[in-house]
């Protein structure tokens, strides 16, 4: 039996641009849809957010654009508040500025990244789709809309590689990505001759948004890395 994780994939690979970064993307609208609906005001939640102190910028704003104030101010309600009292403690010389830093590693480095509740859930999806990937690639309908799809974007394509243990699988899914680039570089190409004025008039076919196309194909989908 196959698991829902292939028929995800599966689906996927018939989107536009990298399949990884759609699941994730997905999987993590929903998970933030689930937060705000159910879990803001849940004691486990809470405390996970506070040790994070919030999310990391990339999930605050894609939180954000969710629209859900209600959720968002209840629980930045409950970090303010958090944040006041360590410095009200400060102010009244109850704690030294010092222990104060514990905040500003957290919010000025990577170390929220790794407590982000998003990211952590994100790292957690791309792990399982990659999984799947390497296990099924030689489904024959799994392969077929592989060769057909967008491929990877290179960020997923470099984890692909970091993972990936089967030299065979390697040596096909490089041999795709390369066929899929060569068609990249001839699209762009185009697209910058229909430029010329002599031939802007002949219009643009799929080349129009090459460009739009390279720049997931290097940095991924936006919000995801």
């Amino acid at each position: 039996m196959k698991h829902t994780s292939y028929f995800n994939l599966l689906d996927a690979l018939k989107e536009d641009g990298c399949a990884i970064c759609f699941l994730v993307s997905k999987s993590i609208h929903k998970a933030m849809d689930d937060f705000l609906y159910e879990r803001v005001n849940d004691p486990g939640a809470r405390e996970e957010t506070k040790k994070s102190f919030g999310f990391c910028n990339r999930h605050a704003w894609q939180m954000q654009k969710l629209g859900d104030g209600l959720g968002v101010a209840i629980i930045y309600q409950n970090l303010s508040e958090l944040l006041m009292t360590k410095l009200e403690s400060i102010k009244d010389n109850k704690r030294s500025a010092h222990d104060f830093l514990d905040i500003e590693e957290i919010r000025l480095s990577k170390k929220i990244e790794d407590n982000c509740m998003f990211c952590k859930e994100a790292e957690e999806i791309e792990q399982r789709y990659f999984s799947v990937l390497i296990e099924e690639f030689y489904d024959p309908q799994l392969e077929n809309n592989f060769e057909n799809s967008f491929g990877l974007c290179l960020p997923h394509l470099i984890i692909f590689l970091k993972q990936c243990r089967d030299a065979k699988i390697t040596s096909d899914v490089l041999k795709t990505e390369l066929t899929k680039l060569k068609n990249l570089i001839a699209e762009l190409k185009e697209f910058q001759r229909k430029h010329d004025y002599r031939f802007i008039k002949e219009g643009f076919g799929k080349e129009g948004n090459s460009w739009t196309r390279a720049i997931e194909k290097f940095g991924g989908k936006e919000g995801i890395f």
